[in-house]
Formats: structure tokens, C-alpha cells, sequence
């Protein structure tokens, strides 16, 4: 749906996890040298349901029931959780709730149970309570819509957007290094798509590289298009493009499939050798084998997914990973401790995590359409999903 695509990272979606917001106030305490910091009170906001928010969100859970703050044998609740390959709806609101239920209490970080915001659940009118806030000190943001929302919005609190698709492109931050004010903080990784289409590019020598978007600024940002066009220019092929509008409701999805599959064989038509599967609103689960049933699979042409292990799940051929959910929750924890713990002003916190890249197969689709995984570069793939 319009409003949801336009929120998403979209492993994309890119590209949220997690917005931060410390009081100045507090920040100031904490500068000033206190023996004991303060709490830092943590609130969270979202775009929309994605399984990459839910999980990363679960694995920096783990990662403070290390260092303390959520409460010991938290973790083995969720042993062998992978929300990637099983996420239904609602469950990052239990998520959420469960880790405020295990907050340590005195510990460094705090999780609020109240301060849980999801854009697609609210009314544009009800934006505003996300931000400025009197029960938090730093929100955790995930994905580039609620990570613009807070540059634009948020003049009290400090916050930290993860899974945002680009973040600096979205203007979420200035660059790997400035910000545009001291509150403002972001996950960045500028390479992530390069890196993933030059593994896609290794593993499946395309030339005609077909990619279906909304012709829009927001999709054009969250799909990342001139990383696109850029790697094509480096590695040497060509990047054709459809366009198809995202659904702006549940009774406009009828449309916009029966489009998404005219536009794939538009693509087909004209050469295409390698369909790149872009964040948009497709519902991997219930959609995506359809789509690629229709003329895609048929005419063997692999695939390609921009957002991570969902799709290949569901019937995409390839997919390599742009973040590492552990890496990211490490990095995260030991920059909140560097501000919480150590005194470092927030706006000098570093924001660059080049997080390395997983490779994932799907065996099936592999097979259906004849494609044949050499030894060599069976040995990189992480996952076979069959």
C-alpha cells in the first residue's frame, strides 16, 4: 500500500531498528561527570510490520541482557527465533512488550513499554506522540519513514534510526559523519548495495539487470535506484526499469499485482536476464510465487532480492544480506554505552557499521529453472533454503 511502501526501508529494508531519544537534560547530568548515569528511559517507533525490525530488535534485546539491563534467561525464551523465516503480524508488538517486562531495574537502559509507535497503526494526526516526549529519553527508530518524520520533528530527544535504506540520501543525517543537529543519529552503510549486487553479479553474471519501481522520489530513495544504476556503470550491465504505483489500500492490491506481473513481462520482452527484486509492498508470503509463477520461472530467468531472506524464503533464486543483525546490535550497544556510561557527547557517536554480507540460495527455484550453482561459489552460500 502507498502510505505503507513509502515507510518502508525497504532489506528494501533497508533499510529501522531503533530511534533513540535522551533528554538534554539527562545528557547534561551524565556529561557533568555523575558518579551514577541515569537511566536512559528507551522508547521505540516503526513504518510499518517487518520481520528485519522484529529481529534486530530481538538480537539487541540479547545483547543488553549481556550487559545487564534485561533480565537473565531472556534469551533462551527466544532460542532459534529467526523472525527472517517466521514473522507474523504482531509479533514485534510482543516482542516489545516481553523486553519491557524483563527490564532490569536500576540498569544502565530501560525499555517503555507505552512508548511504542507504529506509523501504519496511526492516524497522521497522531504522528506527533512519537516525538518530544516527557517518558523517554532516547527512541529507538527503525526505517527511513519514521527516521524523516523525527529529523523533521523531534526537537527534544535524542534518537536512533537503524534499517533506514539511505540514510543520507533521505536527509536523516548529513553524511557518515554530520549531522544536522545533536539529537539526530543514524546507522549508515553506504556500500551495502553495491556489495550485494556485486555478489549477485559474481554469482549470476548478468547483463540486463530488470528492476520494477514506483516512479516516485520516495521509492526511488528506498530502492535505492542510482546505487543501482552506479553499480551497473562499474560492473558493466545494463539496468532496465517498469514502473508500477504501490496500493494506497487493501482493495487497490488486485490492481497493482496484475501490473507488477505486466511489468515483469515487459521486462522479459526486453531481455531481461536477471529480475531484481526491489522493496516494495509485495507480500512475499502469500504473493510472491505467484508473480514469479507467471512468467518469470517459466521463461528461467533468475532472481535477485534487494530485501534480504524473506523473499528468498518465498521463492526468490538469490539473496545477500545487507546488514548482520548481531554486528549492528554489538556496534549499537557499545555507542549507547559510550553516551550512557563514558560521557561521549551523543551528536560525536560513530554511525558507520559495514556489516558483512550473507549469501543465501533457494535450491528449488534454482532447480525449476535449470540453474546450475558452481562448486566454487556453492561454498560462499550461507543458507540452501530447498
Amino acid at each position: 500500500m502507498r502510505e505503507k511502501i513509502k515507510r518502508k526501508w525497504r532489506r528494501a529494508i533497508l533499510l529501522a531498528v531503533v530511534a533513540g531519544a535522551v533528554s538534554c537534560a539527562a545528557a547534561a547530568v551524565i556529561h557533568a561527570g555523575e558518579s551514577e548515569p541515569k537511566t536512559i528511559r528507551i522508547g521505540y517507533a516503526q513504518s510499518d510490520e517487518y520481520s528485519s525490525y522484529a529481529q534486530q530488535l530481538l538480537v539487541l534485546a540479547e545483547e543488553l541482557e549481556e550487559e545487564g539491563s534485561i533480565r537473565e534467561g531472556f534469551s533462551k525464551k527466544y532460542e532459534g527465533v529467526d523472525y527472517d523465516s517466521s514473522f507474523q503480524a504482531g509479533d514485534t508488538v510482543k516482542l516489545w512488550k516481553d523486553i519491557c517486562e524483563n527490564n532490569v531495574e536500576g540498569a544502565a537502559y530501560q525499555f517503555v513499554e507505552e512508548a511504542f509507535s507504529d506509523m501504519d497503526l496511526m492516524p497522521e494526526e497522531k504522528y506527533s506522540e512519537m516525538v518530544n516526549r516527557d517518558d523517554v529519553d532516547l527512541t529507538l527508530v527503525m526505517g527511513t519513514a519514521p527516521g524523516t518524520y523525527f529529523r523533521e520533528n523531534e526537537k527534544k530527544n535524542p534518537y536512533m534510526v537503524l534499517l533506514a535504506a539511505d540514510p543520507i540520501a533521505s536527509e536523516i543525517v548529513k553524511s557518515e559523519t554530520e549531522r544536522f543537529d545533536n539529537i539526530s543519529y543514524a546507522l549508515v552503510d553506504t556500500t551495502s548495495y553495491q556489495r550485494q549486487l556485486e555478489a549477485g553479479y559474481r554469482m549470476l553474471g548478468f547483463k540486463k539487470l530488470g528492476i520494477v519501481y514506483e516512479d516516485s522520489q520516495e521509492a526511488y530513495e528506498y530502492t535505492a535506484v542510482d546505487a543501482i544504476r552506479s553499480a551497473g556503470e562499474e560492473l558493466g550491465f545494463e539496468v532496465l526499469e517498469e514502473h508500477v504505483d504501490e496500493p494506497d489500500s487493501e482493495q487497490d492490491e488486485n490492481r497493482y499485482y496484475k501490473e507488477l506481473k505486466e511489468a515483469y513481462r515487459k521486462l522479459a520482452d526486453r531481455g531481461m536476464d536477471t529480475l531484481y527484486i526491489t522493496v516494495a509492498s509485495i507480500d512475499y508470503p502469500r504473493k510472491l510465487q505467484e508473480l514469479l509463477d507467471d512468467c518469470i520461472i517459466p521463461k528461467k530467468i533468475p532472481t535477485l532480492a534487494q530485501d534480504d531472506v524473506s523473499p528468498v524464503v518465498n521463492g526468490a533464486m538469490f539473496g545477500v544480506s545487507l546488514v548482520d543483525y548481531g554486528e549492528q546490535a554489538d556496534f549499537l550497544v557499545r555507542q549507547l554505552d559510550s553516551y550512557a556510561k563514558a560521557g561521549v557527547p551523543f551528536e560525536e557517536l560513530d554511525m558507520v557499521c559495514e556489516c558483512t554480507p550473507k549469501i543465501y540460495i533457494n535450491y528449488e527455484t534454482a532447480k525449476r529453472i535449470g540453474f546450475e550453482i558452481s562448486f566454487e561459489n556453492l561454498q560462499l552460500v550461507d543458507t540452501i533454503y530447498r
